[in-house]
């Protein structure tokens, strides 16, 4: 059932993403060419829930959006790390400032399996307490939103949280929480 790659070649290549175009021959028999793969590096979500019912959510400018994102805190695995849960404390405590008693992998998924290379990870992060201030990078502009699950689960489901991968990554998190009924 898999394709076979007659060629391949790097179209652009940076530290976000690399484009390839695949020369392909389906398994039937159908020429593919090019067809393009976006390499990125993994990507790690944050479900951070305090003690008290609240979870942790970051708002920060998105150029391809042209607004403001809200989100899951979480970002992208430096090359040197290979665990997401240990990359999920360091963005956690990057974009937010806050710490966990408890982190924990729920899963590993494709952002999206027709074109990019790389997964999304979402860790479960419990007990999270603010322990400190933020230090995102120089690009980042993050808002911290502290809200009740409630009124996150509402933001996802009535579109005002936009990102689509942030809105299932987030169900993911709460279920594995025993938060969603």
């Amino acid at each position: 059932m898999s394709w076979t790659v007659n060629r391949s070649r790097y179209i652009f290549r940076d530290r976000w993403v690399t484009l390839r175009a695949d020369d392909c021959v389906t398994a039937a028999g159908v020429e593919v060419a090019p067809f393009y793969v976006f390499e990125y590096p993994d990507w790690v979500h944050v479900v951070a829930l305090d003690n008290e019912g609240h979870i942790i959510l970051v708002q920060q400018y998105r150029h391809a959006y042209g607004a403001a994102s809200l989100e899951l805190p979480g970002g992208v695995m430096d090359a040197a790390e290979r665990d997401p849960v240990e990359t999920a404390a360091r963005e956690l405590a990057e974009e937010t400032g806050y710490t966990a008693e408890q982190l924990r992998l729920i899963a590993s998924l494709s952002p999206n399996p027709g074109t990019h290379t790389n997964k999304a990870h979402v860790v479960l992060a419990l007990g999270v307490r603010l322990t400190g201030p933020p230090a995102p990078e120089p690009d980042e502009e993050i808002a911290i939103i502290r809200v009740p699950v409630s009124r996150a689960l509402h933001l996802a489901l009535t579109g005002e949280m936009v990102h689509a991968q942030h809105v299932g990554l987030l169900m993911i998190g709460l279920n594995a929480a025993g938060l969603l009924r």
